[in-house]
C-alpha cells in the first residue's frame, strides 16, 4: 500500500509542478501581458525566473556551495545545526529571488507597479512551498494514514492554486490596468515572512520530532502543512478581500473623476459656445432703422437663437445710394464650427455685394470660395436681394434657400422661384439671377426654416401654412412701431405666434428673419 501510495504523490507532485508553472505563466500575462506579441518571451522568462525554478536553484546551488565552503573551516554538512542553517540560508535566497527576478519581470513588462508582479511570484512561492517540494521526503516509516493525509494535502494546496488563479488574479487583472499608488508592504511582506518562517519553522519541527521519532516527525510535518494551508486560504481570501475594495474604491474615484472632468469639459464648452455667441451676434447689424436718411422702405431683423450655436445670419447694405442688399442664410454646421463658417460667408458675400456685384455673380463667387478648402464639407442655403428704391424692382439670387412670403393689400402669398444649389455644395455652379416687382406699400419677409420647422411638444412643426395665414393680416396690420414702421411688429408676430405654439417646447434651431416693406421713391422727398 506504502508504495502506490507513494507513486501516487509522486504524479500528484509533478503534475502540481506543471500545473503551477502554466498557472503562474497565465496569471503574469494576464495581469501584466495584455498582448500576445511578446508571449514567447514572456513564457521563456517565466520559465526561468518562477519560484519553482528558483527553489531548485536556490537549494541545490546553496547546498552546493556549503559543501565546497564548510570542509574549508573542518565542519561537516550532516549535523542537524547545519542543515538547519543551510534551510534558513535557502528560504532567504529563495525569496530574495523572487523578489529580484518578478522584479525584472515587472521591468520587462512594463508594468505600472513591479510590486504586484512580486506578489504574484510569492504567493505562488507559497503554494510551492506547501506542495511538499518545499520539505524532505516522506519517512519511509510513515503509515498508510500519514501517506493518505500528505495526498489530501497536496490536493489542497492544488485546490489552493486554482482558486488563486480564478479570485485574485482575476480581481488584479483589473487593478493593473493603469497605474495606481498601493501599499507595497501590504503586498509583499506578508507572504515574503510566510515563506521565511514556514522554511525555518517547518524544518526545525521536522529535525527536532525526528531525532525521537520518525513517526511523530511524520506527523509534526503534516500538521505543519496543514497549518500552513489554513494560512494559504485565510492569504487568499483576505488578497481577495483586499483587491476586490481597492477595485471598488478606485472604480468610485474614477467616477468622481469622470464626472468632474465632463463637468469641466461641460463648463468650459458652455463658456465657448457663450462666446461663439456673442461674436454671432455681435456680427449680425442690430441698429434699427438701419439707414434713417433713407425713406423709401422700413427694414427689421431678428435673430433668436437656440441653445447651441447656429449658423444663421442675416445682412444689409447699400450697394448705392438708391440699391438696398439685403440677405438671409442659414449654414448646415452648428455649434463652433457652424458660427466660423457662418462668419466667413457673411464677410465673403458682404465683401462681393458691396464690390458692385450683380446677386446672382455674387453667389457664383462666394461658392468658388467657400468650396475652397471645405474640409469639414459644411453648405449655406441663401437668399440674396437688391431692392431698387426707385422703381422697387428687386433683382434675386437664390441658394437653396426657403421661399419669402410676398405680403400684398393684407394676403400673404410665397415667392415661388426656381433656387440654385445651395452655396458650397458643389464646385463651378452658376447661378441665375432672378426679378421680383414690388408695388408700394408691399411687405417682403424672409425666414429660415427654424420657423417653419419649429416644434411643439408631440414634435408637430410649425409649418408653411401657418405662417402664410398668419401673416395674411387683411385689414388687421399689427400697429406700426415709431421707429421701423410696420416691420419689427410683423417679426414680432411671428415670434409670438411660434411660441405660442411650441408653449414651452426646447427650441431645436436659431429663428431669423428679415422683414422690408416698400414705400416707394416718393417718400424720399416727404
Amino acid at each position: 500500500m506504502n508504495e502506490v501510495l507513494y507513486q501516487i504523490y509522486d504524479i500528484l507532485s509533478n503534475i502540481f509542478l506543471v500545473v503551477c508553472f502554466i498557472l503562474y505563466y497565465f496569471s503574469i500575462r494576464k495581469c501584466f501581458l495584455k498582448d500576445k506579441k511578446h508571449s514567447v518571451k514572456l513564457f521563456f522568462a517565466t520559465l526561468v525566473a518562477n519560484p519553482i525554478t528558483l527553489y531548485f536553484v536556490s537549494a541545490f546551488g546553496i547546498a552546493a556551495l556549503l559543501r565546497v565552503i564548510l570542509p574549508i573551516f573542518n565542519l561537516e554538512y550532516n549535523s542537524d545545526a547545519e542543515i538547519l542553517f543551510t534551510m534558513f540560508i535557502v528560504s532567504v535566497f529563495y525569496a530574495g529571488s523572487i523578489y529580484l527576478f518578478s522584479n525584472l519581470i515587472g521591468k520587462w513588462l512594463g508594468a505600472y507597479n513591479r510590486q504586484l508582479v512580486t506578489f504574484v511570484s510569492l504567493m505562488f512561492g507559497v503554494i510551492f512551498l506547501l506542495s511538499g517540494r518545499g520539505s524532505l521526503n516522506l519517512s519511509e516509516q510513515g503509515s498508510d494514514f500519514i501517506l493518505i493525509t500528505f495526498l489530501s494535502s497536496e490536493i489542497i494546496v492544488f485546490v489552493a492554486s486554482i482558486i488563486l488563479y480564478l479570485s485574485v488574479i482575476k480581481a488584479l487583472a483589473r487593478l493593473t490596468d493603469r497605474e495606481r499608488k498601493l501599499n507595497k508592504g501590504l503586498f509583499i511582506i506578508p507572504p515574503t515572512l510566510f515563506i521565511l518562517f514556514y522554511c525555518v519553522f517547518s524544518y526545525f519541527y521536522y529535525f527536532f520530532s525526528s531525532a525521537k521519532d520518525p513517526y511523530l516527525g511524520n506527523v509534526g510535518q503534516f500538521l505543519m502543512t496543514l497549518f500552513a494551508s489554513i494560512v494559504l486560504f485565510l492569504f487568499i481570501w483576505a488578497f481577495y478581500i483586499i483587491i476586490k475594495n481597492i477595485n471598488a474604491t478606485n472604480e468610485a474615484i474614477e467616477a468622481k473623476d469622470l464626472a468632474a472632468d465632463m463637468a469641466r469639459t461641460e463648463a468650459l464648452r458652455e463658456a465657448d459656445l457663450s462666446i461663439a455667441k456673442n461674436i454671432q451676434s455681435s456680427a449680425l447689424p442690430s441698429v434699427f432703422p438701419p439707414f434713417p436718411e433713407h425713406k423709401e422702405f422700413e427694414l427689421f431683423a431678428s435673430m433668436n437663437a437656440a441653445k447651441e450655436v447656429g449658423g444663421d445670419f442675416y445682412d444689409f447694405y447699400m450697394i448705392d445710394d438708391s440699391t438696398l442688399g439685403f440677405l438671409i442664410a442659414d449654414v448646415s454646421g452648428k455649434s463652433i464650427p457652424g458660427a466660423m463658417f457662418m462668419m466667413t460667408a457673411k464677410s465673403t458675400i458682404k465683401s462681393l455685394a458691396e464690390n458692385g456685384m450683380p446677386p446672382a455673380e455674387v453667389f457664383t463667387r462666394a461658392n468658388e470660395k467657400l468650396c475652397d478648402g471645405n474640409e469639414a464639407e459644411m453648405f449655406v442655403t441663401a437668399w440674396l436681394g437688391y431692392l431698387d428704391l426707385k422703381t422697387g424692382l428687386v433683382r434675386i439670387a437664390n441658394a437653396g434657400h426657403n421661399p419669402p412670403v410676398l405680403i400684398r393689400g393684407g394676403k400673404a402669398e410665397y415667392v415661388i422661384l426656381k433656387p440654385g444649389l445651395m452655396l458650397a455644395g458643389m464646385d463651378g455652379v452658376r447661378y441665375k439671377e432672378l426679378t421680383l416687382q414690388l408695388e408700394k406699400g408691399d411687405i417682403l419677409y424672409l425666414y429660415t426654416d427654424g420657423v417653419t420647422e419649429a416644434m411643439d411638444k408631440d414634435e408637430e412643426q410649425y409649418g408653411e401654412d401657418r405662417l402664410q395665414k398668419l401673416l395674411s393680416f387683411g385689414e388687421n396690420y399689427p400697429a406700426p412701431s415709431e421707429e421701423n414702421g410696420i416691420t419689427e411688429p410683423v417679426c414680432d408676430a411671428v415670434i409670438a405666434d411660434v411660441r405660442k405654439f411650441t408653449d414651452g417646447a426646447e427650441q431645436s434651431d436659431d429663428i431669423t428673419m428679415l422683414c422690408v416693406r416698400y414705400l416707394g421713391s416718393e417718400s424720399r422727398q416727404q
